[in-house]
């Protein structure tokens, strides 16, 4: 039991446990048709599910729970921080080696605190098992349904080439097996536990029009 629930977490912002795949090469009416599936079909289905996990725990759970989402928040900031500067260094010309030792000094110390945060969960996540998993049935439910649609809409948008190898990519990640299928599986409780029920931004939302649209060989017209 602690094997798969004590993992290492890559710390990326809580999305769509469907939709999670990157689409930074569909037109911005596709990306809208695509936010609009999620936001009709998805996020009510698990908003419900994380409404009923916050209803079953108990205060000093919440309590706990919130002052998890601010160190999350914490070392987030910290990571976004240390990219930049490694870009900063990039863009400034420096080596593959001058840019890798960067890395390992600026990324240490933020593992570090990766790795105790993951430590400090472990125990709220044994207390929450049966909780946890009751709670994420319903998302589980659809998941298979919400792929297929997802896909459906990539096949449509993407060209042959883009598609092959986003395929090429899933059949990577359904290869994998034993610890890292169970960190993958424990992340995904992970995210969904630390998560604020909230709907993220659409990215770019109010910038430039069209982005990713400029000489994408879309099935589209």
């Amino acid at each position: 039991m602690k094997k798969s629930i004590l993992i290492t977490i890559a710390f990326s912002l809580i999305v769509s446990i469907a939709f999670s795949q990157k689409t930074t090469k569909l037109s911005k009416e596709e990306k809208a048709e695509m936010r609009t599936y999620y936001e009709e079909k998805v996020y009510p289905v698990k908003k419900q599910a994380h409404d009923k996990f916050l209803a079953g725990l108990s205060a000093e759970d919440k309590a706990f729970l919130e002052t998890k989402r601010g160190e999350k928040k914490a070392i987030q900031k910290e990571a976004r921080g240390a990219k930049k500067d490694l870009k900063a260094l990039r863009d400034a010309g420096k080596s593959k080696e001058e840019l890798k030792a960067a890395r390992k000094t600026a990324m240490a110390p933020i593992k570090a605190k990766q790795k105790e945060f993951a430590a400090s969960m472990q125990p709220f996540m044994e207390r929450n098992k049966g909780l946890i998993e009751q709670s994420i049935a319903p998302i589980k439910d659809n998941q298979d349904m919400w792929k297929e649609d997802k896909d459906a809409m990539l096949d449509e948008f993407l060209s042959e080439e883009d598609n092959a190898k986003r395929e090429a990519k899933q059949g990577k990640k359904a290869n994998k097996s034993g610890d890292k299928a169970n960190k993958g599986a424990g992340k995904k409780q992970l995210n969904f536990v630390l998560w604020n029920g909230e709907m993220r931004k659409a990215k770019g939302k109010g910038k430039g029009k069209g982005k990713g649209k400029e000489g994408k060989k879309s099935k589209k017209g």
